[in-house]
C-alpha cells in the first residue's frame, strides 16, 4: 500500500534537485514566450464604430462537395441557424478563370478526397472573402464538433483557408498581417504543448532518473524505506505536475477557452503518463546518462520521420495507429478548435488509453527489474 507521507517525502527531494537546477527550465519558458509573442502580435483591425468580427453577421457559407458520403448526410441533417450553410455538388457551382462564381457576401467551403494512396482522407478547403479568413470561424465553430461527434478520427480532415478572390487579399501589405493569421493558433498550441509534454515527461525524467543511476542515488532510495511504487509515483506526479503546468501556461495565453473543456484535460494527463512510460523504459534499459538522452532523441525523431512516412505511403499508415501520439495529437488539436465532448471520441481516447496501458505494464516492469541497478 502506497503510503503518501513517503510520496511528499520523494516529491520534496525531486522539487528540491530543481530548485538547484532551474535552467532545466528554460525550454518552458521559450515556449512560453512564444505563446505570448504569437497571441500579441495580432494588430487591431476594427475601427471606432464599427462592428467587429465577433458581433457582426455570421458569413453565409456554401459547401461543395466531390463524393457524398454518410458523414456528409450526418452534417447536413445537422445544419446550424447560424452561419447560413447551403450543402451543394461541386459541379453545380459556376467557374471562372479567376476562381468560383458565387453570390455577393457569400464563403465557400470545399470538400475534396484527399491524396494519399490508402488513407480515407479530406481536404476541408475554405474561400474565405476579403483579407482573413476570420469569416469562417463561425462556419468552422458548427463543422469541427459535428464532425468529429460523428466521425471520431478529425486527423483524416485536413483543413485549409485561402482568398476567395486572391488579387483582393494581395491589397493586405505583410506589416498589416500579424503572425497568429499567417498559422492557426490550435495548430501551434498543440505542437507547443507537446514539445512541453516531451521535455518534461520523457526528456526531464530521463535526465533526472538517469543521473541518479549513474550516482547510485537510485539504488540508496530502493535500499531506504520507501517502496519502488512510491518512488515510481512519486516521479511520475513530479513530472506530470510539471507537464500540465506548463501546457496549461500555454493554453491560458494561447486558447484559454480550452481550459474549462473536460477532454482538453483528460487528454493532456493520460498523454503525460504516456510519455513517463517511454521516458522510464529509456532510462532503465541503458546504463549511461547520455545514453539514455541519445536514445529519448532518436525517439523523437523517429516519430516525426513515422508521421511523415505515413503521409506518403499506406504501410507506414499501420505502424502509426499503434503509437498514442497518433491519437493525442487530432485529439488535442481537435478540442483545441472546438468544445467536442468526452463521449464523441471515446474510440479514439480508448485506442489510445489502451496503447498507454502496455507502455505502463513494460515500464513498470522494466523500473523494477533494471531501474535501480
Amino acid at each position: 500500500m502506497i503510503r503518501w507521507e513517503m510520496i511528499r517525502v520523494l516529491l520534496d527531494r525531486e522539487i528540491r534537485r530543481l530548485q538547484k537546477n532551474p535552467s532545466a527550465l528554460m525550454l518552458i519558458g521559450l515556449l512560453t514566450s512564444v505563446a505570448v509573442l504569437l497571441a500579441t502580435s495580432k494588430p487591431v483591425d476594427d475601427q471606432p464604430g464599427e462592428k467587429s468580427s465577433a458581433t457582426a453577421a455570421a458569413t453565409p457559407v456554401i459547401l461543395i462537395y466531390e463524393e457524398r458520403t454518410e458523414w456528409l448526410n450526418y452534417l447536413q441533417r445537422n445544419l446550424p441557424e447560424s452561419p447560413e450553410v447551403t450543402v451543394i455538388p461541386a459541379d453545380e457551382v459556376q467557374r471562372s478563370e479567376g476562381g468560383f462564381q458565387i453570390p455577393q457576401g457569400y464563403a465557400l467551403v470545399e470538400i475534396r478526397k484527399g491524396q494519399r494512396e490508402g488513407v480515407n482522407g479530406f481536404q476541408i478547403i475554405g474561400h474565405y472573402t476579403g483579407a482573413s479568413a476570420s469569416s469562417l470561424k463561425p462556419f468552422y465553430d458548427w463543422f469541427w464538433p459535428v464532425l468529429t461527434f460523428y466521425h471520431s478520427q478529425p486527423d483524416l480532415f485536413e483543413q485549409i483557408d485561402v482568398p476567395l478572390n486572391p488579387a483582393a487579399s494581395q491589397l493586405k501589405s505583410l506589416q498589416e498581417t500579424s503572425v497568429a493569421e499567417l498559422v492557426q493558433t490550435e495548430l501551434i498550441g498543440t505542437m507547443l504543448v507537446l514539445i512541453v509534454q516531451f521535455f518534461s515527461c520523457c526528456h526531464l525524467l530521463v535526465s533526472f532518473t538517469s543521473q541518479d543511476r549513474e550516482r547510485g542515488t537510485l539504488m540508496a532510495l530502493v535500499l531506504s524505506p520507501a517502496k519502488m511504487s512510491e518512488i515510481l509515483v512519486a516521479k511520475f506526479l513530479f513530472h506530470a505536475t510539471l507537464s500540465v503546468l506548463g501546457s496549461v501556461l500555454i493554453i491560458s495565453i494561447l486558447q484559454p477557452a480550452a481550459l474549462v473543456r473536460p477532454l482538453f484535460w483528460l487528454v493532456l494527463v493520460v498523454t503525460s503518463v504516456g510519455l513517463m512510460c517511454v521516458g522510464t523504459c529509456i532510462s532503465t534499459l541503458t546504463k549511461s546518462q547520455s545514453a539514455a538522452g541519445l536514445l529519448a532523441l532518436c525517439y523523437m525523431l523517429a516519430g516525426a520521420l513515422l508521421y511523415y512516412l505515413a503521409s506518403r505511403f499506406s504501410a507506414f499508415v499501420y505502424l502509426k495507429k499503434l503509437t498514442f501520439e497518433s491519437y493525442s495529437f487530432p485529439l488535442l488539436y481537435g478540442t483545441l478548435k472546438a468544445n467536442i465532448s468526452v463521449m464523441s471520441v471515446t474510440k479514439s481516447l480508448g485506442t489510445m488509453t489502451a496503447i498507454i496501458g502496455v507502455w505502463l505494464l513494460f515500464a513498470r516492469h522494466s523500473f523494477y527489474r533494471y531501474g535501480w541497478r
